[in-house]
């Protein structure tokens, strides 16, 4: 019986892979394939090193909310990028390894509490567009002195 039904199986398999293969769907051409290749190559990016140092970071604080940031001018964010193309922030741990924003980290604190940071990143189109860079602690905790300087990346894609 489980020869029967193994043999039936791979029948079925043939049958239908062969059948397929000789179908005369309107599947991609290698053609079109290329052209898709050769669209994706020809589209452009720019990528800005940003460095946020310690003396950057301003403290923001009313009765909701609490946290850093800092602002920087991104001329480079135009309308038609900001609309139709790709606009991402990555956070730099060194030069070989980066991350994703937002990038959230669980810390002990000096109490031996743990609370999260959270790094992320807005874009505001403008005369010149503008990217806000945020530190958040889930204490809502205020560092002693300036929080670390930190390194990021954003890249537009259009």
């Amino acid at each position: 019986m489980k020869r029967k039904l193994f043999l039936f199986t791979v029948s079925a398999l043939l049958l239908l892979f062969s059948g397929y293969g000789c179908s005369d769907d309107d599947g991609l051409s290698d053609r079109d394939i290329q052209q898709m290749i050769d669209a994706s190559l020809n589209g452009q990016w720019k990528i800005i090193p940003v460095e946020i140092k310690p003396d950057d970071w301003v403290w923001y604080e009313d009765e909701k909310e609490a946290y850093y940031r800092v602002t920087i001018d991104l001329p480079e964010l135009k309308d038609y990028i900001f609309d139709e193309g790709a606009t991402l922030a990555y956070y730099r741990f060194n030069q070989n390894a980066k991350t994703a924003l937002p990038y959230v980290k669980t810390t002990i604190g000096d109490n031996g509490v743990p609370f999260t940071e959270t790094y992320s990143c807005d874009f505001e189109l403008g005369n010149p567009s503008t990217a806000t860079f945020y530190l958040e602690s889930s204490d809502a905790g205020k560092y002693d002195g300036n929080p670390p300087g930190a390194l990021f990346q954003i890249v537009l894609i259009y």
